[in-house]
């Protein structure tokens, strides 16, 4: 005979997002990337979606639709994991710079829209 009790009927849970902590747009390259991969690491489903921006568009932050950085957002455009991205993203030279970019609106302060996320982190 089983039994169920209210402990161990199924938990709904909703999804986890990326919230950037206060002075996060602010900080150091490097604390932002450390900030980013830690949250990654402890939600290993990590996948990356587009704010605003449409199908095989890019990011206003972009000055030009062609080269590395142009083929690196276009793949964070199109979704999924975080995990199965870093690789592809390495062989063109980049990644976790990039994650960082889209979730800060730029590659730098003096970016078109910078301070409003292209991308968010879900899990």
């Amino acid at each position: 005979m089983t039994t169920t009790t209210k402990a161990t009927k199924a938990i709904k849970t909703t999804p986890a997002t990326f919230e950037a902590p206060e002075g996060f747009n602010e900080a150091l390259l490097k604390v932002q990337v450390n900030a980013v991969a830690a949250w990654v690491a402890a939600n290993p489903t990590a996948t990356l979606q587009a704010v605003g921006i449409g199908e095989g568009g890019l990011p206003t932050y972009l000055r030009r639709d062609n080269g590395k950085r142009a083929d690196i957002n276009r793949m964070m455009v199109e979704g999924g994991s975080v995990k199965a991205l870093l690789p592809k993203a390495a062989k063109l030279g980049g990644g976790w710079t990039d994650i960082v970019a889209g979730l800060t609106g730029g590659y730098s302060r003096s970016a078109a829209g910078y301070g409003t996320p292209a991308f968010k982190l879900v899990a």
